[in-house]
Order: C-alpha cells, then sequence, then structure tokens
C-alpha cells in the first residue's frame, strides 16, 4: 500500500462517523437529524411497551399524525427502557406567546398533574431561537414523576409553524439528562420546518392546545393503567 493511500486511511479513520439520520413526520411540515437507529413508535408497538410495563408514559400510547415517541424502538421492544427519546405533540392550531407564557406553562402542567397523578417540575422556561430557521419558540426543562413509576426528565420545546403547533420533549432518566442534553441540543439545532409562521405568536391560543392534548392522552393512559390493574 502507498504512502498515500496510507494517509487517506488514516484520516478516514479518524474522522468522525455520522450516526445521524433525517427524522420527516407523517404530517411532512417538519423534519430534523435524530440517531439513525431512532423511528416513529407504531400503535401497537406502544400497546406492546404499555402491557409489558415499565416504559414512560410517552412511550404508551402512539398516534403517528398527532402525538408519538420516536427512538430506539427495536431496543424498546426487547425491554431495554434505559436511553433517551423524543416525544411529538402535532396539533393543527396557530399559537402565540404572550408576556406571562411561564405562568401559563407551570399551570398547564400543574392542571395536567392533577388528572393524571404525575407531578411535573418545570425550571428554566424561556424563550429562544431555535433550529435552522431561528424560530422563537418556549423552552424549559421538566422533570416529571408518575405515581406509579420512574421520574424521568426532559428537555421540553414548543415551536410554532404556519400550520401547527409543534410541542418537541426530548426525555430519558434524571440521572443521565446532563450527558444527553448536548445532543438534545445538538438535534434541535437541525429542525428545518416546512413553513414558518408569519406572525409573532401568543401562548393562550397556541401552548394550552398540545398541553389539553397532552391532558387527554394522561386521561386515557390512566383509565388503561386502571383497567388493566382491575384485571390482574
Amino acid at each position: 500500500m502507498s504512502v498515500r493511500l496510507l494517509a487517506i486511511v488514516s484520516l478516514l479513520a479518524l474522522a468522525p462517523q455520522s450516526d445521524l439520520a433525517t427524522f420527516q413526520n407523517h404530517n411532512r411540515t417538519f423534519q430534523l437529524e435524530l440517531p439513525a437507529d431512532w423511528r416513529l413508535l407504531a400503535p401497537n408497538e406502544a400497546v406492546q411497551l404499555r402491557e409489558a410495563g415499565g416504559a414512560p408514559p410517552d412511550l404508551q400510547r402512539s398516534e403517528p399524525r398527532y402525538f408519538y415517541a420516536v427512538g430506539p424502538v427495536e431496543r424498546w421492544l426487547k425491554g431495554e427502557l434505559d436511553g433517551a427519546w423524543l416525544h411529538v405533540v402535532e396539533v393543527n392550531e396557530a399559537w402565540y406567546i404572550e408576556d406571562d407564557f411561564r405562568d401559563q406553562l407551570r399551570e398547564g402542567w400543574r392542571a395536567r398533574g392533577e388528572q393524571t397523578g404525575t407531578r411535573h417540575e418545570l425550571e428554566d422556561v424561556h424563550l429562544e431561537k431555535l433550529g435552522t430557521q431561528q424560530v422563537e419558540s418556549v423552552v424549559a426543562t421538566r422533570t416529571s414523576t408518575p405515581k406509579d413509576g420512574a421520574p424521568y426528565r426532559v428537555l421540553e420545546v414548543h415551536v410554532p409553524t404556519a400550520r401547527q403547533q409543534l410541542s418537541l420533549s426530548f426525555g430519558c432518566h434524571p440521572d443521565d439528562f446532563e450527558r444527553w442534553a448536548p445532543r438534545f441540543r445538538d438535534w434541535l439545532a437541525t429542525l428545518t420546518l416546512a413553513r414558518v409562521a408569519d406572525e409573532k405568536a401568543t401562548l393562550p391560543d397556541r401552548l394550552w392546545t398540545p398541553i389539553v392534548t397532552g391532558l387527554i392522552v394522561g386521561v386515557i393512559l390512566l383509565a388503561l393503567y386502571r383497567h388493566t390493574r382491575g384485571r390482574r
């Protein structure tokens, strides 16, 4: 092998290897780069995880055009639930940010917690420009503790678009959050919307909708949980 070829091989070996692939939602309204082995959790697979027990609430229900988890699904189905995931809520509503968005967000999660029995604690709620188009979004760090289950921590982002409102929650075990947080940020930096909202949004019209949607999901999950326990 020539010296030149050896040098090329050495450079290739030292170059960082990309482990990302483009994820695009079913509605074709956004995309971002995520680990290559991540994909959308199908509804029947969410049922399997729910029945097996031990999965975070975000992984227990899936409606692919409205709310769903994205992650290493094959690992989850094998019972390996110790990694990270992305939970997405999509709502076909315009939304706007008011000055009291921090209080509104905290109140929304408090109300949802009362219904589902999961305690939600929010930190560092702020506005930030995100993604390739630098869209102003609501960002927070949330720790959620289910009544019956392990706690988890998420980087929560609410993003306005011209067609819908997106809520992206990157989650993992609280002890692993600091390790995952830089990667969550790297993935968020690749977020690209099909259409950017023309006007600055206000919170009540847009942020409450995904929280209410999440509340409905939580109530459904709570009912399923009680039904399952009643059959044992």
